[in-house]
């Protein structure tokens, strides 16, 4: 099969749209129409449903979609390859990754990375940490940036410890201590960030170590909105360090006794498989961060 063709019946797929996958590839709206009617008509059967909200794979597509991504990606690595026996740099990296960590950072990440390799394009896409497990899973991006947990399925590279911090209002009585004991959220109206419902797991993990009950006074999937609720002295949290730097919240971050943190860090389906593009990103991330190699 032409991997021209997976690749337009991903893209669209993962946009939801024929436009934009048009957009993104460069293409007319109708010209990736015919290359995915095509690609069904190799195939003998429908791989994308059409609607007024958009398109989405059929069932069977949905079925063979780890194989046309497995295949897209063997074609994209044999590319670069033979770019850089030519003496070439070029390819694309699909990265994915926390609004936090996007943050602070990306910008010097791809800042390094494009002085050293212009050619190489590179894709960012924001989500909570089951979103983007989800993503590497898929195949949707190639290197997940995120909370490194022991139930992995990928292999990772540690990056650094990120603290986590009991966060409270400022006429907290322990807003000026030097710790906050887990022991003293007991009774304490708690704030929780949550993903589909349930609090996002670095903070679930967090919360179970405090004997924190899961049913929270106030639930939100954005972390900036907790931290205001905080500063308007309805509850508290525990919320770690990378996200409370980019926040301009009037709170108090009171480092946690016993102390807790999350391992950030970059996680790939498999490294032996990892493309030059992405190995060269993944040292860039290394280089641009100053930190030495780690693999767990």
């Amino acid at each position: 099969m032409d991997t021209a063709k997976i690749r337009a019946l991903l893209t669209a797929a993962d946009l939801g749209s024929i436009s934009k996958a048009a957009e993104a590839l460069g293409y007319t709206q109708s010209g990736v129409t015919h290359i995915i009617r095509s690609l069904e008509e190799e195939a003998g059967f429908p791989l994308l449903l059409r609607g007024n909200r958009g398109v989405r794979l059929t069932t069977d597509g949905e079925r063979l979609a780890p194989l046309f991504r497995e295949l897209s990606q063997a074609a994209d690595r044999l590319e670069q390859e033979l770019a850089l026996t030519r003496g070439l740099e070029r390819g694309r990296v699909k990265i994915g990754t926390y609004s936090s960590i996007s943050l602070h950072w990306m910008p010097q990440i791809l800042e390094a990375f494009q002085e050293r390799y212009p050619s190489i394009e590179v894709e960012l896409l924001e989500g909570n940490a089951e979103e983007i497990e989800d993503w590497l899973h898929a195949g949707r991006i190639d290197i997940a940036y995120a909370s490194l947990r022991a139930d992995f399925s990928f292999d990772t590279v540690k990056l650094i410890d990120d603290p986590m911090y009991a966060v409270l209002p400022r006429s907290h009585p322990r807003a000026n201590d030097e710790s906050f004991p887990v022991t003293a959220f007991k009774g304490e109206p708690f704030l929780a960030y949550v993903s589909d419902t349930r609090p996002e797991k670095d903070l679930a993990e967090a919360m179970e170590l405090a004997g924190i009950s899961a049913n929270a006074k106030f639930a939100s999937n954005f972390d900036m909105t907790i931290l205001a609720m905080v500063e308007h002295n309805l509850g508290i949290t525990i919320m770690p360090g990378l996200i409370l730097a980019g926040s301009n919240a009037d709170v108090a971050a009171v480092p946690l006794s016993p102390p807790l943190s999350r391992s950030l860090g970059m996680a790939v389906r498999s490294m032996a498989d990892a493309s030059p593009a992405m190995r060269r990103f993944m040292s860039c991330t290394m280089e641009a961060l100053k930190i030495g190699r780690s693999e767990a």
